[in-house]
Protein backbone atom coordinates (compact mmCIF):
# COMPACT_ATOMS: atom_id res chain seq x y z
CA UNK A 1 0.00 0.00 0.00
CA UNK A 2 1.47 3.84 -0.90
CA UNK A 3 1.15 6.13 1.71
CA UNK A 4 1.49 9.80 0.28
CA UNK A 5 3.38 12.19 2.19
CA UNK A 6 2.32 15.64 2.70
CA UNK A 7 5.94 16.68 3.09
CA UNK A 8 7.65 14.47 0.43
CA UNK A 9 8.50 17.52 -1.35
CA UNK A 10 9.51 19.98 1.01
CA UNK A 11 11.70 19.13 4.15
CA UNK A 12 11.86 21.91 6.45
CA UNK A 13 15.47 23.07 8.34
CA UNK A 14 15.51 21.83 12.35
CA UNK A 15 16.49 25.52 12.61
CA UNK A 16 13.33 26.62 10.67
CA UNK A 17 11.36 29.30 12.80
CA UNK A 18 8.33 28.28 14.88
CA UNK A 19 5.05 28.94 12.98
CA UNK A 20 7.06 26.31 10.41
CA UNK A 21 8.18 23.80 12.80
CA UNK A 22 4.20 23.78 14.71
CA UNK A 23 3.05 22.79 10.93
CA UNK A 24 5.83 20.39 10.13
CA UNK A 25 4.65 19.08 13.52
CA UNK A 26 0.90 18.68 12.62
CA UNK A 27 1.83 17.15 9.06
CA UNK A 28 4.18 14.80 10.62
CA UNK A 29 1.06 13.77 13.12
CA UNK A 30 -1.52 14.05 10.61
CA UNK A 31 0.84 11.42 8.68
CA UNK A 32 0.95 8.66 11.16
CA UNK A 33 -2.68 9.12 12.12
CA UNK A 34 -3.27 8.25 8.50
CA UNK A 35 -0.81 5.13 8.48
CA UNK A 36 -2.54 3.66 11.72
CA UNK A 37 -5.85 4.42 10.48
CA UNK A 38 -4.68 2.39 7.15
CA UNK A 39 -2.50 -0.13 8.35
CA UNK A 40 -2.23 -0.92 11.78
CA UNK A 41 -6.28 -0.64 12.92
CA UNK A 42 -7.34 -2.97 10.50
CA UNK A 43 -4.45 -5.55 11.32
CA UNK A 44 -5.18 -5.71 14.63
CA UNK A 45 -8.94 -6.25 14.18
CA UNK A 46 -8.04 -9.23 11.64
CA UNK A 47 -5.72 -10.39 14.12
CA UNK A 48 -8.39 -9.84 17.00
CA UNK A 49 -11.37 -11.73 14.98
CA UNK A 50 -8.55 -14.63 13.79
CA UNK A 51 -7.92 -14.65 17.46
CA UNK A 52 -11.81 -16.31 18.04
CA UNK A 53 -10.67 -19.18 16.06
CA UNK A 54 -8.51 -20.10 18.80
CA UNK A 55 -9.45 -22.81 21.91
CA UNK A 56 -5.50 -23.09 22.80
CA UNK A 57 -5.83 -21.06 26.25
CA UNK A 58 -8.93 -23.09 27.11
CA UNK A 59 -9.32 -25.78 29.10
CA UNK A 60 -10.55 -28.85 26.64
CA UNK A 61 -12.01 -32.15 27.88
CA UNK A 62 -13.17 -34.41 25.19
CA UNK A 63 -16.15 -36.26 26.68
CA UNK A 64 -18.24 -38.35 24.63
CA UNK A 65 -21.70 -39.99 25.69
CA UNK A 66 -24.52 -42.74 24.12
CA UNK A 67 -28.16 -42.37 22.60
CA UNK A 68 -29.61 -44.81 20.79
CA UNK A 69 -26.65 -47.42 20.58
CA UNK A 70 -24.78 -44.52 18.81
CA UNK A 71 -21.42 -43.28 20.42
CA UNK A 72 -21.64 -39.39 20.38
CA UNK A 73 -18.09 -38.07 20.29
CA UNK A 74 -18.12 -34.00 21.63
CA UNK A 75 -15.49 -31.62 23.31
CA UNK A 76 -16.09 -29.77 26.94
CA UNK A 77 -14.22 -26.53 26.28
CA UNK A 78 -14.13 -24.51 29.97
CA UNK A 79 -12.59 -20.48 30.42
CA UNK A 80 -10.33 -22.58 33.12
CA UNK A 81 -10.07 -25.74 34.96
CA UNK A 82 -11.82 -24.33 37.80
CA UNK A 83 -14.37 -23.13 35.93
CA UNK A 84 -17.90 -23.63 38.54
CA UNK A 85 -20.13 -21.18 36.45
CA UNK A 86 -22.82 -22.16 33.56
CA UNK A 87 -22.38 -24.71 30.77
CA UNK A 88 -24.44 -24.24 27.37
CA UNK A 89 -24.92 -27.60 25.31
CA UNK A 90 -24.74 -26.33 21.29
CA UNK A 91 -28.11 -28.12 19.53
CA UNK A 92 -27.08 -28.08 16.05
CA UNK A 93 -29.59 -26.77 13.49
CA UNK A 94 -30.23 -28.95 9.65
CA UNK A 95 -27.19 -30.74 8.15
CA UNK A 96 -24.23 -32.69 8.57
CA UNK A 97 -22.86 -30.80 11.23
CA UNK A 98 -19.72 -31.53 13.54
CA UNK A 99 -18.95 -30.22 16.77
CA UNK A 100 -17.87 -26.80 16.22
CA UNK A 101 -19.94 -26.48 12.29
CA UNK A 102 -16.50 -26.47 10.43
CA UNK A 103 -14.62 -23.89 12.64
CA UNK A 104 -18.17 -21.52 12.82
CA UNK A 105 -18.89 -21.81 16.36
CA UNK A 106 -15.65 -21.09 17.53
CA UNK A 107 -15.91 -17.04 17.62
CA UNK A 108 -19.58 -17.70 19.41
CA UNK A 109 -17.90 -20.36 21.86
CA UNK A 110 -15.35 -17.64 22.85
CA UNK A 111 -17.19 -15.02 23.31
CA UNK A 112 -19.15 -17.40 25.78
CA UNK A 113 -16.33 -18.13 27.39
CA UNK A 114 -15.12 -14.70 28.02
CA UNK A 115 -18.45 -14.21 29.56
CA UNK A 116 -17.70 -17.23 31.88
CA UNK A 117 -19.68 -19.73 30.41
CA UNK A 118 -18.51 -23.16 29.60
CA UNK A 119 -19.52 -25.28 26.43
CA UNK A 120 -20.23 -28.56 25.28
CA UNK A 121 -20.74 -29.24 21.62
CA UNK A 122 -20.38 -32.73 19.64
CA UNK A 123 -20.50 -34.24 16.41
CA UNK A 124 -23.57 -35.28 14.83
CA UNK A 125 -24.57 -39.00 14.51
CA UNK A 126 -22.11 -40.62 11.64
CA UNK A 127 -20.46 -37.15 11.35
CA UNK A 128 -16.87 -36.69 12.41
CA UNK A 129 -16.31 -39.20 15.12
CA UNK A 130 -19.19 -39.82 16.30
CA UNK A 131 -21.62 -43.18 14.55
CA UNK A 132 -24.87 -43.65 14.00
CA UNK A 133 -27.15 -41.50 11.10
CA UNK A 134 -28.43 -38.13 11.94
CA UNK A 135 -30.64 -38.73 9.35
CA UNK A 136 -32.41 -41.43 11.31
CA UNK A 137 -33.62 -38.90 13.83
CA UNK A 138 -36.93 -37.38 14.76
CA UNK A 139 -36.91 -34.13 16.42
CA UNK A 140 -38.08 -36.30 19.48
CA UNK A 141 -34.93 -38.46 18.78
CA UNK A 142 -32.48 -35.19 18.78
CA UNK A 143 -34.55 -34.20 21.74
CA UNK A 144 -33.07 -37.37 23.82
CA UNK A 145 -30.01 -36.88 22.39
CA UNK A 146 -29.45 -33.83 24.11
CA UNK A 147 -30.95 -35.31 27.24
CA UNK A 148 -28.28 -38.08 27.47
CA UNK A 149 -25.84 -34.62 26.46
CA UNK A 150 -26.96 -32.94 29.71
CA UNK A 151 -26.94 -36.41 31.67
CA UNK A 152 -23.17 -36.72 30.66
CA UNK A 153 -21.75 -33.18 31.30
CA UNK A 154 -23.98 -33.17 34.83
CA UNK A 155 -22.65 -36.71 35.87
CA UNK A 156 -19.19 -35.24 34.82
CA UNK A 157 -19.51 -31.41 36.37
CA UNK A 158 -22.15 -32.54 39.66
CA UNK A 159 -21.32 -29.02 41.05
CA UNK A 160 -23.00 -27.61 38.04
CA UNK A 161 -25.38 -29.43 37.30
CA UNK A 162 -28.09 -26.56 38.12
CA UNK A 163 -26.15 -24.80 35.41
CA UNK A 164 -26.55 -26.47 32.52
CA UNK A 165 -28.76 -25.60 29.67
CA UNK A 166 -29.25 -26.34 26.04
CA UNK A 167 -28.24 -23.71 23.25
CA UNK A 168 -29.15 -23.72 19.79
CA UNK A 169 -29.79 -22.79 16.14
CA UNK A 170 -32.67 -22.80 13.55
CA UNK A 171 -34.01 -26.50 13.42
CA UNK A 172 -33.10 -26.42 17.52
CA UNK A 173 -36.07 -24.65 17.95
CA UNK A 174 -37.98 -28.16 17.83
CA UNK A 175 -35.45 -29.92 19.32
CA UNK A 176 -34.97 -28.17 22.77
CA UNK A 177 -38.58 -26.93 23.48
CA UNK A 178 -39.00 -31.14 23.22
CA UNK A 179 -36.13 -31.75 25.81
CA UNK A 180 -36.68 -29.49 28.41
CA UNK A 181 -40.18 -30.96 29.35
CA UNK A 182 -38.76 -33.79 29.41
CA UNK A 183 -36.14 -33.16 31.98
CA UNK A 184 -36.98 -30.40 34.72
CA UNK A 185 -33.18 -30.32 35.80
CA UNK A 186 -32.09 -28.59 32.66
CA UNK A 187 -31.84 -25.15 33.71
CA UNK A 188 -32.11 -22.92 30.75
CA UNK A 189 -32.90 -22.81 26.48
CA UNK A 190 -31.53 -20.50 24.22
CA UNK A 191 -33.42 -20.68 20.83
CA UNK A 192 -31.48 -18.71 17.65
CA UNK A 193 -33.84 -18.59 14.20
CA UNK A 194 -36.40 -21.11 15.39
CA UNK A 195 -39.30 -21.36 13.79
CA UNK A 196 -42.75 -22.74 15.05
CA UNK A 197 -43.81 -24.71 12.15
CA UNK A 198 -42.15 -26.75 9.81
CA UNK A 199 -43.99 -26.12 6.80
CA UNK A 200 -45.18 -22.91 7.10
CA UNK A 201 -41.05 -22.25 7.61
CA UNK A 202 -40.90 -24.49 3.72
CA UNK A 203 -42.93 -22.12 2.32
CA UNK A 204 -40.99 -18.80 3.92
CA UNK A 205 -37.71 -20.01 2.90
CA UNK A 206 -39.34 -21.41 -0.83
CA UNK A 207 -40.84 -17.75 -1.26
CA UNK A 208 -37.87 -15.74 -0.30
CA UNK A 209 -35.90 -17.95 -3.10
CA UNK A 210 -38.27 -17.35 -5.31
CA UNK A 211 -38.05 -13.46 -4.65
CA UNK A 212 -34.57 -13.72 -5.51
CA UNK A 213 -35.16 -15.24 -8.88
CA UNK A 214 -37.17 -12.61 -9.85
CA UNK A 215 -40.17 -14.76 -9.56
CA UNK A 216 -43.83 -12.50 -9.38
CA UNK A 217 -45.79 -12.71 -6.14
CA UNK A 218 -48.47 -14.37 -7.87
CA UNK A 219 -46.40 -17.10 -9.33
CA UNK A 220 -44.81 -17.42 -6.12
CA UNK A 221 -47.85 -18.20 -4.34
CA UNK A 222 -49.37 -20.65 -6.88
CA UNK A 223 -45.99 -22.34 -6.94
CA UNK A 224 -46.31 -22.67 -2.87
CA UNK A 225 -49.48 -23.90 -2.76
CA UNK A 226 -48.85 -26.71 -5.72
CA UNK A 227 -45.56 -27.58 -3.12
CA UNK A 228 -47.65 -27.59 -0.52
CA UNK A 229 -49.87 -30.09 -2.50
CA UNK A 230 -47.53 -32.08 -3.92
CA UNK A 231 -46.08 -32.68 -0.04
CA UNK A 232 -49.17 -33.58 1.58
CA UNK A 233 -48.88 -36.31 -1.33
CA UNK A 234 -45.63 -37.87 -1.03
CA UNK A 235 -45.02 -37.53 2.67
CA UNK A 236 -48.41 -38.69 3.68
CA UNK A 237 -48.36 -41.89 6.09
CA UNK A 238 -48.54 -44.44 3.50
CA UNK A 239 -46.08 -42.95 1.00
CA UNK A 240 -42.50 -44.46 0.51
CA UNK A 241 -39.54 -43.25 -1.39
CA UNK A 242 -40.63 -44.60 -4.80
CA UNK A 243 -43.50 -42.66 -4.12
CA UNK A 244 -41.80 -39.45 -4.25
CA UNK A 245 -39.26 -40.52 -7.26
CA UNK A 246 -42.67 -40.95 -9.04
CA UNK A 247 -44.15 -37.80 -8.35
CA UNK A 248 -41.18 -35.22 -8.84
CA UNK A 249 -39.75 -34.21 -11.65
CA UNK A 250 -36.33 -32.73 -10.17
CA UNK A 251 -32.89 -32.55 -10.80
CA UNK A 252 -31.26 -33.15 -7.75
CA UNK A 253 -33.74 -35.52 -5.88
CA UNK A 254 -33.40 -36.05 -2.40
CA UNK A 255 -31.59 -39.23 -1.22
CA UNK A 256 -33.45 -42.06 0.45
CA UNK A 257 -32.05 -41.02 3.95
CA UNK A 258 -32.78 -37.30 3.53
CA UNK A 259 -36.33 -38.42 2.29
CA UNK A 260 -36.95 -40.42 5.48
CA UNK A 261 -35.65 -37.45 7.89
CA UNK A 262 -38.26 -34.59 6.09
CA UNK A 263 -41.08 -37.56 6.29
CA UNK A 264 -40.62 -38.05 9.59
CA UNK A 265 -40.49 -34.50 10.73
CA UNK A 266 -42.46 -32.54 8.29
CA UNK A 267 -45.37 -32.58 11.21
CA UNK A 268 -42.96 -30.59 13.55
CA UNK A 269 -44.63 -27.56 15.23
CA UNK A 270 -43.11 -26.19 18.43
CA UNK A 271 -46.40 -24.46 20.00
CA UNK A 272 -47.55 -27.33 22.28
CA UNK A 273 -44.16 -27.85 23.50
CA UNK A 274 -43.19 -24.29 24.33
CA UNK A 275 -46.56 -24.33 26.13
CA UNK A 276 -45.19 -26.96 28.28
CA UNK A 277 -41.81 -25.35 29.41
CA UNK A 278 -41.42 -24.42 32.83
CA UNK A 279 -37.36 -23.63 32.85
CA UNK A 280 -36.48 -20.19 31.16
CA UNK A 281 -36.71 -19.45 27.71
CA UNK A 282 -34.66 -16.77 25.77
CA UNK A 283 -35.71 -17.06 22.08
CA UNK A 284 -33.89 -14.61 19.86
CA UNK A 285 -34.67 -13.92 15.81
CA UNK A 286 -32.60 -11.66 13.26
CA UNK A 287 -34.64 -9.07 12.00
CA UNK A 288 -33.67 -9.76 8.37
CA UNK A 289 -33.73 -13.99 8.86
CA UNK A 290 -34.19 -15.26 5.20
CA UNK A 291 -34.96 -18.62 6.45
CA UNK A 292 -37.38 -17.98 8.74
CA UNK A 293 -40.32 -15.58 9.03
CA UNK A 294 -38.55 -14.00 11.80
CA UNK A 295 -41.04 -11.26 12.88
CA UNK A 296 -44.45 -13.76 12.61
CA UNK A 297 -42.35 -16.77 14.39
CA UNK A 298 -41.03 -14.02 17.21
CA UNK A 299 -45.14 -13.00 17.80
CA UNK A 300 -45.32 -16.91 18.11
CA UNK A 301 -43.25 -17.51 20.86
CA UNK A 302 -43.76 -14.42 22.64
CA UNK A 303 -47.16 -15.19 22.67
CA UNK A 304 -46.74 -18.66 24.27
CA UNK A 305 -44.04 -17.86 26.67
CA UNK A 306 -44.36 -14.38 28.29
CA UNK A 307 -45.87 -14.80 31.67
CA UNK A 308 -44.64 -18.95 31.81
CA UNK A 309 -41.91 -17.72 33.13
CA UNK A 310 -40.50 -14.12 34.49
CA UNK A 311 -37.21 -14.70 32.77
CA UNK A 312 -38.69 -15.84 29.62
CA UNK A 313 -37.59 -13.33 26.84
CA UNK A 314 -37.93 -12.91 23.08
CA UNK A 315 -36.29 -10.35 20.89
CA UNK A 316 -36.03 -9.36 17.51
CA UNK A 317 -32.85 -8.26 17.09
CA UNK A 318 -32.63 -5.52 14.13
CA UNK A 319 -30.08 -5.87 11.20
CA UNK A 320 -29.59 -9.02 12.19
CA UNK A 321 -29.61 -12.51 9.78
CA UNK A 322 -30.75 -16.32 10.66
CA UNK A 323 -27.85 -16.60 12.18
CA UNK A 324 -27.43 -13.36 14.43
CA UNK A 325 -24.81 -12.20 11.92
CA UNK A 326 -24.72 -8.32 10.62
CA UNK A 327 -27.63 -9.03 7.86
CA UNK A 328 -24.93 -6.68 5.46
CA UNK A 329 -22.58 -8.55 5.33
CA UNK A 330 -23.58 -12.04 5.94
CA UNK A 331 -27.30 -12.81 4.91
CA UNK A 332 -27.45 -15.71 3.17
CA UNK A 333 -29.71 -18.62 3.23
CA UNK A 334 -26.85 -21.23 3.14
CA UNK A 335 -23.62 -21.29 4.30
CA UNK A 336 -22.10 -22.21 1.14
CA UNK A 337 -23.76 -19.39 -0.53
CA UNK A 338 -21.15 -17.13 0.77
CA UNK A 339 -18.78 -15.84 -1.42
CA UNK A 340 -15.04 -16.35 -0.52
CA UNK A 341 -14.33 -12.49 0.17
CA UNK A 342 -16.84 -12.65 2.76
CA UNK A 343 -15.06 -16.13 4.11
CA UNK A 344 -12.13 -14.12 4.95
CA UNK A 345 -14.23 -10.92 6.21
CA UNK A 346 -16.16 -13.33 8.88
CA UNK A 347 -12.55 -14.87 9.70
CA UNK A 348 -10.77 -11.43 9.87
CA UNK A 349 -14.12 -10.44 12.18
CA UNK A 350 -14.79 -13.23 14.95
CA UNK A 351 -16.76 -12.58 17.13
CA UNK A 352 -17.80 -8.68 15.55
CA UNK A 353 -19.46 -10.01 12.77
CA UNK A 354 -22.06 -10.72 14.81
CA UNK A 355 -24.89 -8.35 15.43
CA UNK A 356 -24.06 -5.22 17.93
CA UNK A 357 -24.30 -6.52 21.82
CA UNK A 358 -26.12 -9.71 20.78
CA UNK A 359 -23.52 -12.25 22.40
CA UNK A 360 -23.11 -9.96 25.48
CA UNK A 361 -26.93 -9.96 25.60
CA UNK A 362 -27.15 -13.45 25.75
CA UNK A 363 -24.18 -14.22 28.02
CA UNK A 364 -25.87 -11.62 30.44
CA UNK A 365 -29.30 -13.60 29.81
CA UNK A 366 -27.86 -16.99 30.89
CA UNK A 367 -25.71 -15.90 34.11
CA UNK A 368 -29.39 -14.24 35.60
CA UNK A 369 -31.58 -17.70 34.56
CA UNK A 370 -28.86 -19.43 36.32
CA UNK A 371 -28.04 -17.42 39.45
CA UNK A 372 -31.85 -17.49 40.48
CA UNK A 373 -33.18 -19.01 43.15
Amino acid sequence: MIISCPFHHRIESPHMPSPHRKRFRRYFIATLIVIFLIIIVPVGFALNGLSDFDLSDRHVVELDFTHDQNRLSGSLILPDASHRGPIALIIHGDGPQNRFSDDGYLPLINALLDHGIGVYTWDKAGIGESSGNWLDQSMSDRAKEAINAFDAIATARPKQADKIGLFGFSQAGWVIPKALPMNIGIAFGVVIGGAANWQDQGAFYMRKRLMRDGIADNEITKQIAQSRLRDSAIFAPNADYQTYRSAINDSFPMSEDRFGFVKRNITADARSDLARIDQPVLALFGADDLNVDAKSDSVIYRDVLIGRHPQNDVILIPDASHGLLHSNLFNYQLASEMPEERQWLFAAMGRYAYAPDVLDQTANWIHQATDSP
